[in-house]
């Protein structure tokens, strides 16, 4: 379990990057950590993994102070070594950590069939593509078998069906008891994998609750269309924002009712092959709370 007890840091510049800062990730949760850049997630990870020191308040990892060995860190950017193989990096991890030759077999064994990385663990890590570099980075996290994960940014710049492998990587850890804290500007991945939702901004909490908890009547529709001129004009005369590609359109109005009478006039118009609909719309909703806090 992590716990964060009204954190802050002030820098020697004067700026403060932290306020007070308060929740905890228990075992067996997966905590979304979001907000903007410059927001103070980043600063708040180093705090946590000891690489920047706390300026007041608490960080406890499993109920101790300074039990910094009891979290596994995955950063954004792949953390490896070019020159050594699949095996030799996960090896170098378990070495680091003094875990015993025969655990450490064990768990490299696992790891590497739970990665899918088997078939390539003689491969040098500087031949591997991206998203297998990200499967090795997470690898030399699980690898660890720490109580605690730490994660930033795991699924960005990776394709698809790699997402997808570490989105359930993930949801795994969550089943044996892990206390993940993730850091994402993923909105799909907070809403798939995240048991509570953290919002910072300017360094401070703004938001602390199931991501469910996220309040709007904005309404997101995804459509495909015959004729995306037509559409483009309908659109045009409505009262919302749309963007599209070729012949699917992606709108938003500010709640269902103006959605449906936006449909109503589109039905009239051109024929709609396919249609879906996210009511309320958790990103937008999400980016109104940041606009209104930032306003005030």
């Amino acid at each position: 379990m992590i716990e964060i007890q009204n954190v802050s840091k002030t820098y020697p510049t004067g700026i403060q990057a932290n306020k007070k800062i308060s929740f905890t990730v228990h075992h067996g949760e997966i905590v979304a950590l979001v907000g903007p850049n410059g927001s103070g997630k980043t600063t708040l990870m180093q705090q946590m993994l000891g690489v920047l020191k706390i300026g007041e308040g608490t960080i406890l990892v499993d109920g101790k102070e300074n039990n910094m060995q009891n979290i596994a860190y995955i950063p954004q950017a792949p953390a490896i070594y070019p020159a050594l193989t699949v095996r030799e990096s996960l090896l170098a991890t378990t070495k680091y950590l003094n875990i015993p030759k025969k655990e450490a077999v064990k768990r490299i064994e696992s790891v590497l069939e739970r990665t899918g990385l088997s078939h390539i663990a003689r491969q040098p890590a500087y031949t591997l593509s991206g998203g297998q570099r990200k499967l090795l980075s997470f690898g030399c996290m699980l690898v660890q078998d720490a109580t605690n994960l730490v994660m930033d940014e795991v699924t960005s710049m990776v394709d698809a069906m790699t997402k997808e492998h570490i989105w359930q990587l993930i949801l795994d850890e969550r089943k044996r008891g892990r206390a993940i804290l993730l850091s994402s500007h993923d909105i799909s991945e907070v809403k798939k994998l995240c048991t509570k939702l953290i919002v910072l901004q300017d360094g401070s909490v703004i938001f602390s609750g199931n991501p469910q908890e996220v309040q709007n009547e904005f309404c997101r529709c995804t459509i495909r269309v015959d004729d995306g001129i037509r559409t483009q004009f309908i659109l045009n005369d409505g009262d919302c924002n749309y963007h599209y590609e070729g012949d699917c359109f992606s709108i938003v109005t500010q709640d269902i009712a103006q959605m449906l009478n936006l449909l109503y006039e589109l039905t009239k118009a051109v024929v709609i092959y396919s249609l879906t609909c996210e009511h309320p719309a958790f990103y937008e909703g999400l980016l109104s709370m940041l606009k209104e806090k930032r306003m005030n």
